[in-house]
């Protein structure tokens, strides 16, 4: 089943809510090895976006903390980067076999966050290539480099 733009609208709607607490002067960029969207924040700035993160997402953990039950959410964040101490996972609940996810990598002393969001395909499903790179570079609005 192809999926569209239109049926992941509610992940939209997250990230829509997400950019809402990023202050000017940040911009998105993209994550190629990770195919996720990915802005680094600085101090301050971080915890504004931080805190709501928790209302926007239904389950999130960290390296401490129990895993989801979804093993196919377990399998791809082990296969992308783990989890770290400090590092948090904010996940979505599952829509059309997808979970939106945000990534929280504080790093530099704890005075910088990079944040990536993605999507991850559960229950077996397989994501198309381009797929990710395609909803979030809209949700986000994330420009394509000018060599592509």
């Amino acid at each position: 089943m192809k999926i569209t733009l239109e049926d992941l609208a509610p992940f939209q709607e997250i990230c829509r809510k997400i950019c809402l607490n990023i202050p000017a002067g940040y911009a998105w960029g993209w994550d190629d090895k990770r195919h996720m969207a990915m802005v680094v924040l600085e101090g301050e700035d971080a915890e504004l976006v931080f805190f709501p993160l928790f209302k926007e997402f239904r389950h999130h953990w960290n390296f401490t903390s129990t895993p989801p039950e979804n093993a196919s959410i377990i399998e791809w964040v082990d296969s992308q980067f783990g989890l770290m101490p400090g590092q948090v996972l904010f996940t979505s609940y599952a829509l059309h076999n997808l979970v939106l996810c945000v990534a929280w990598w504080p790093w530099g002393e704890d005075q910088k966050v990079s944040m990536r969001v993605g999507l991850i395909p559960v229950n077996k499903a397989r994501l198309r290539d381009g797929v990710a790179d395609q909803c979030l570079r809209c949700w986000l609005q994330i420009s394509l480099p000018d060599n592509v």
